[in-house]
Order: structure tokens, then sequence, then C-alpha cells
């Protein structure tokens, strides 16, 4: 007997160099096509690139001044070039394959490991950062203004 990673005991046939007298069935599985998009409308992405785009143009005015303040500002701008450009260059990949597979949307909802979800819960769960992102880099500038 040995034990796996789970600590739980298992019998080794090369353990015991012994050869196995049962056979092994293999059971067929269908493998679900690869989905680039993860079946985001594009609406979703764009409002993202638009909120960060307002948080890094809040950032940039309110403490724009500074010189050190823009190099780090460049720097984090570069990373979500880099973010939403891995998105577009994946997303264009092989097209033509991607019009054959199945969406995630049915019938007006997104279907989800837990249940379908409607077009108003997706876009306000995976947009609730990046519009805060943008009302904080707004904010930072409009404290900026009326401080000065």
């Amino acid at each position: 007997m040995l034990l796996d990673e789970n600590n739980m005991a298992v019998q080794s046939d090369e353990y015991y160099h012994e050869s196995a007298a049962h056979e092994r069935a293999t059971l067929a599985v269908s493998a679900q096509p690869e989905s680039r998009t993860f079946g985001i409308p594009s609406i979703i992405w764009g409002s993202m690139a638009v909120s960060y785009a307002l948080f890094f143009f809040g950032l940039i005015l309110g403490t724009g001044h500074d010189g050190r303040a823009l190099f780090m500002i460049a720097i984090s701008m570069l990373y979500a070039v880099m973010y939403f450009g891995t998105a577009f260059v994946l997303n264009g990949l092989s097209g033509s394959g991607r019009r054959k597979q199945k969406s995630q949307w049915i019938q007006g909802k997104f279907d989800t490991h837990t249940g379908p979800m409607s077009f108003g819960a997706v876009y306000g769960q995976m947009l609730i950062v990046p519009i805060m992102f943008a009302l904080f880099g707004l904010t930072i500038a409009l404290i900026r203004f009326a401080v000065m």
C-alpha cells in the first residue's frame, strides 16, 4: 500500500511488480471547444476599456504635475494596454472556428455554473470594479481641482 497526495491508501501494481488482473476501463468524454472570448459581449469589453481610460485620465489630471507620478501612471497604462491587447489578439485568432461554437447566451440569459444570469447581472458583476476605479480616478482629479 502507498499513500497518494491526499493521504489515501492506494494499491500500486508497479510497486508490487505484479500485472493487473483486471482491465482498466476508460470513459469517453466529449471535449468542449475552446472559447477565447469567454462568451463576453463586446459591450462589456468596451465598457471595461472606457472605465480604465477614465481612471487613467483622472489620475493624469489629478497628479500630472509630478514627473514621477506620470512615470508610474505610464507603466500602469502599459499594463492595461497589455491586458486588453492580449484579449484582442486572442479574440482574433482562428475566427472562423469560433462561429461554430455554441453561444453561452440562451434566450437572453448567460449560462453559468450556478445557473442562468440576466445581462444586467453579468454587466454589474463584471464591471463593478472597473467602474469604481473610474470613479476613484475622477474623484482624485475633482479633489485636486477643488483644492488648487
